[in-house]
């Protein structure tokens, strides 16, 4: 049986996941079900013939709401943490007025986590609970505090509530391509080790082959 502590929690959670399916299906009308399924593509030829460039055509635009669904993804996640510390407080005997301040903290440096701590978390929740929350800090938990899933999730929240929208944007790379001689049926396959991205719009240049004769 679910815990009613968890009831907010749980609630903040299944609303993200609500958001997650709405990104996922506005995903599907950008890109179509099949994200690997081959985009429409026109070839150009240049410099005397002995370059083809690949590039993009038919570019479908973002769907205007999809950075505000992924605000209030992100929203939902970060609130049901500060929602799990102030059902920690509660349990752990705080008054509502008391745990109303608490929040779950995020830190890159356990400087600043100490120093946010003292008075507004770690008085209110036990020490069991502050402990396991203190392991998942971005300097305790991640080699590279910058990266930390929950540090990212942290200031993307911060941008969207208090100083721009989410930006979401279309970007494109090559990652491997196959040539194909038309005459003897001979392949050559290539992976591109660093692909450079690039935005998806009309008559973006995906890739470029450079050939010692031109292509008969």
């Amino acid at each position: 049986m679910e815990s009613p502590y968890l009831l907010s929690v749980c609630a903040k959670i299944s609303r993200a996941e609500h958001h997650l399916r709405d990104i996922d299906s506005a995903l599907k009308l950008l890109i179509g079900s099949d994200p690997n399924a081959n985009q429409p593509v026109i070839f150009d030829y240049e410099s005397d013939g002995k370059e083809i460039v690949v590039r993009l055509t038919q570019c479908q635009p973002i769907d205007p709401a999809l950075p505000l669904m992924i605000g209030d993804c992100l929203h939902n996640l970060r609130s049901a943490l500060d929602h799990l510390v102030y059902q920690l407080a509660l349990k752990n005997g705080a008054t509502a007025k008391f745990a109303a301040k608490t929040f779950f903290p995020i830190y890159l440096t356990e400087t600043k986590f100490d120093e946010r701590v003292e008075k507004l978390v770690k008085p209110f929740i036990s020490s069991t609970a502050f402990t396991e929350i203190k392991k998942c800090q971005p300097y305790s938990a991640y080699d590279v505090p910058e990266e930390a899933d929950v540090w990212i999730l942290s200031q993307l929240d911060i941008f969207d509530k208090h100083r721009l929208l989410v930006v979401a944007s279309q970007k494109c790379a090559p990652t491997e391509f196959t040539l194909t001689v038309v005459e003897t049926g001979e392949q050559r396959h290539e992976v591109i080790s660093e692909p450079k991205w690039k935005p998806v719009e009309e008559g973006a240049e995906i890739i470029r082959f450079r050939f010692a004769e031109p292509p008969g």
